[in-house]
């Protein structure tokens, strides 16, 4: 039997160009490490949904959009070009790496406490404290977690999903017995008090896991010094490029925060929170083709990528119609309170369908670095013009519009630059 599905699967790949057994061996353990995720974001959204007021979660959003713009200064994509050298056993670029991101990272902090002056000057009672955590944090929250990309690297999936889930699993316990306790016991708390707490908790705790993890994997692997001079500056290209990027995606919950509120916030956010989670297995799969991509021509790739793409799309749309039909039920039974986010959340479904055509772990793994800013300014461009106009006109329809409008586009520019240059 055993020798049976293995002559199976040697059918399927020789018919579908597709290394099965990588796919399997390594999908299965992010498969099970994105259904950790999935569990523990759906639990936490429960809690949040259910225990806390809208105004509050809205705030929230609203905080980690403006970390996520503050985080480029950290220079994330520096563990993208990890991966690919740590694939070519260039492993000192991992050491490197955790050292260049803590020290870019002071920006970021100086970033956050510019933002707590700005809101304490402008007598924001809810913002300037949480803000000041974020500066004490941000650096080693953010260079800690790179022992993740010396992993994929490595192809150690199977640890890297033990390490990632651990760290997602006593994480959101934390903040479930801190939500409960402030539902329970101290839900006359200010709403400043209640964010504070809530950063605190967040920042505190993964911060301290993901330190403990790259310690772990710094000692348990011993990489060797070998580092290519390429990789630190090809990271900077990556988060350049990214810039435009970041700034756009946090633009939407920016906006709406402005000009609806907070509690309008909240619902856009539970709106997205559902169908993002079938972006995150997109993210998982281009974890997976990066190693491979890094060390393949470009002769090999070209003749058979795109019949791999139209696989995944087709599964992708699968998922999304049964989102759709399923939504006005999921958020009847577990989110009652945000019945008003259901029209978005399925038209938001669409739009990760034309995700199935990203190539950015492609053109990563081949250094693309032209390719890579192109698509990371005009998708931007765009994205931030259909912001600026949709959403003061159409509110969170026009958010969830212009994200499906941008998606689209971004696809067929892919497409283009991919067939121009291999």
């Amino acid at each position: 039997m055993k020798n049976k599905i293995y002559q199976f699967i040697y059918k399927l790949q020789r018919y579908f160009k597709i290394d099965f057994f990588y796919l399997i061996k390594g999908e299965s353990w992010l498969m099970l490490g994105k259904a950790v995720s999935t569990i523990t974001t759906f639990i936490l959204a429960l809690v949040w949904a259910n225990w806390i007021d809208k105004d509050i979660y809205g705030n929230y959003q609203y905080i980690f959009s403006l970390i996520g713009i503050i985080s480029i200064f950290s220079l994330p994509e520096i563990g993208a070009a990890v991966i690919q050298a740590v694939a070519r056993n260039f492993e000192g670029s991992f050491i490197r790496g955790f050292k260049i991101q803590l020290k870019w990272g002071i920006l970021g902090s100086l970033s956050a406490l510019g933002i707590a002056a700005y809101y304490w000057l402008q007598g924001n009672e809810n913002l300037p404290l949480c803000f000041l955590i974020i500066a004490v944090f941000l650096p080693l929250f953010q260079a800690a977690q790179i022992y993740i990309s010396f992993l994929q690297g490595k192809k150690l999936f199977n640890i890297q999903v033990k390490y990632t889930a651990l760290v997602q699993i006593i994480a959101a316990g934390l903040m479930i017995l801190t939500l409960f306790s402030i539902n329970r016991f101290f839900s006359g708390l200010s709403t400043s008090f209640i964010l504070l707490a809530v950063i605190t908790v967040y920042f505190l705790s993964r911060t301290i896991l993901h330190t403990f993890f790259w310690f772990r994997t710094k000692t348990k692997f011993q990489p060797n010094a070998k580092e290519d001079p390429r990789t630190i500056r090809f990271g900077k290209h990556l988060t350049l490029s990214e810039v435009m990027d970041t700034l756009t995606s946090n633009l939407d919950k920016i906006l709406l925060f402005h000009y609806l509120g907070a509690i309008q916030l909240a619902v856009y956010s539970f709106s997205i929170l559902i169908p993002q989670q079938i972006n995150v297995f997109l993210k998982h799969i281009g974890n997976l083709a990066l190693p491979k991509f890094s060390v393949r021509s470009k002769k090999e790739i070209r003749g058979t990528i795109l019949k791999k793409i139209f696989y995944l799309a087709v599964l992708i749309s699968i998922l999304v119609l049964i989102y759709i039909t399923a939504a006005p039920f999921i958020y009847k039974i577990f989110f009652p309170k945000y019945l008003a986010s259901i029209p978005y959340s399925m038209l938001y479904a669409l739009s990760i369908i034309p995700l199935s055509c990203s190539m950015g772990a492609l053109f990563r793994a081949k250094m693309m670095t032209k390719q890579i800013y192109q698509i990371n300014i005009i998708v931007p461009l765009i994205r931030a013009a259909l912001f600026f106009i949709l959403i003061p006109l159409y509110g969170i329809w026009g958010a969830v519009l212009a994200i499906l409008g941008v998606r689209i586009f971004s696809a067929f520019l892919v497409l283009f630059l991919f067939k121009k240059s291999f």
